[in-house]
């Protein structure tokens, strides 16, 4: 069974960053199907032809995202209507569910004549409601071939997929199951997660009626370690997935932070919770970036009181309370001003924990000669005060993230 993805827009060909086929091929996996091929191409007519008709000779499904807009460039349609010569049919249905969609979003003008192509459906297709957008799905099933057109924003494409196209294949194709574990780490080097781990992988890779694989994925935000179990017998593989997490957990210990959907910004906030504990923060280099990465988490107002921006030396001293002799003697990034920032701002807010970062993100060294990427992390707590220096590596934003991932780490484990 050859499953293939196609991502249509000249924008995935020019830098950007495109996790549709990610996710599709996550969730094809639940049911037992693999991608077996993947493919970004422009919005370009013959090529776009060119590529349909190669996917459709050698696949059985073909999933293709984007180019079901309104504008002059999407052009999946009339592009499929040509390779499986389908008639492109104006589905009244259609056109009232994107007048309604005009409607919701208290559009008062007449609907844009361009939005009119997007009613026209395939003959012979089943179509996918769009709750999101005007761009609504098709399922078209041409010589034995299963061919799915999806919108190309996520917001769009995510609900229609789970909603219809999952279920649709589930039925006819499901060939087994399939179960997915991912741990998540942070503090911890590629290199230094392979090596512990390596042992496992090596002897564990097979089940009785099944297979099993590994995965290490890692980027700014840390290394995953992904587990994938499938088969037939579903207690052999959840028992299967239970045990090798506990094996991972064995060796990595607090270098584990969550699982699966979780975050580490959402995990620090499940502790505060269970622990009734309150946080402020004063942040310089990362620009209320950790603020923001907590406050992107349900429920953080229970425990996140209070944040300040003290990008200046003046603002340090005005909001914090920071000694002019201090930041005079040892400069702004230092063990000293972490100290005294994270002093002051948990005294401001009257909070358990008050969180301090200053260092340098670059591109260019401090005016004083202090690296880029140096970095100083204070913590007071209601026992004491604490200061942690790093030195990281990478771009600004790289070292924004690092950063940002090195301060909630150490909230995580200051409550641990």
């Amino acid at each position: 069974m050859h499953t293939e993805i196609i991502c249509i827009g000249s924008e995935l060909l020019i830098g950007f960053v495109n996790k549709n086929s990610a996710y599709i091929s996550e969730k094809l996996g639940t049911i037992g199907l693999k991608v077996s091929r993947e493919i970004s191409v422009g919005d370009d007519f013959e090529e776009l032809k060119d590529v349909f008709e190669e996917a459709i000779k050698r696949s059985n499904i073909v999933i293709a995202t984007g180019g079901l807009g309104p504008t002059f460039d999407d052009i999946t349609r009339e592009v499929i209507s040509e390779v499986t010569n389908k008639k492109l049919i104006f589905n009244k249905s259609v056109m009232k569910s994107i007048s309604v969609h005009f409607v919701r979003r208290h559009y008062r003008g007449k609907i844009p004549k361009s939005n009119d192509k997007q009613a026209y459906v395939l003959e012979g297709a089943e179509i996918l409601q769009n709750s999101i957008g005007t761009a609504p799905g098709q399922i078209l099933e041409s010589n034995g071939k299963i061919i799915v057109l999806l919108p190309g924003p996520p917001g769009e494409l995510k609900p229609m997929f789970e909603a219809s196209v999952l279920p649709y294949l589930k039925e006819r194709f499901e060939r087994g199951i399939l179960r997915t574990k991912i741990l998540h780490t942070t503090g911890l080097p590629e290199s230094f997660v392979n090596d512990k781990i390596k042992k496992i992988v090596d002897i564990e890779r097979e089940l009785e009626g099944g297979e099993i694989s590994f995965t290490i994925l890692s980027s700014p935000e840390g290394v995953d370690i992904k587990i994938m179990a499938s088969g037939r017998d579903e207690m052999l593989i959840d028992k299967t997935i239970k045990n090798l997490k506990e094996e991972f957990y064995g060796i990595l210990g607090q270098g584990i932070y969550g699982e699966d959907n979780q975050t580490l910004e959402s995990v620090v906030g499940e502790i505060f919770i269970r622990k009734r504990k309150t946080l402020a923060i004063a942040e310089s280099c990362t620009g209320g970036l950790v603020a923001n990465r907590i406050t992107n988490v349900p429920g953080s107002s229970l425990y996140f009181k209070e944040a300040v921006v003290t990008y200046s030396d003046i603002s340090k001293k005005r909001i914090l309370g920071i000694e002019e002799q201090t930041l005079n003697k040892y400069g702004a990034v230092s063990k000293e001003v972490a100290y005294e920032m994270a002093e002051g701002i948990k005294k401001n807010a009257g909070t358990n924990f008050g969180l301090s970062i200053t260092g340098i993100a670059g591109p260019k060294p401090s005016s004083t000669g202090k690296p880029v990427g140096l970095v100083y992390i204070g913590l007071a707590s209601d026992k004491d005060i604490i200061v942690n220096q790093f030195n990281f590596t990478g771009t600004r934003k790289d070292i924004k993230t690092r950063i940002s991932n090195a301060s909630l780490d150490i909230l995580r484990k200051s409550l641990i």
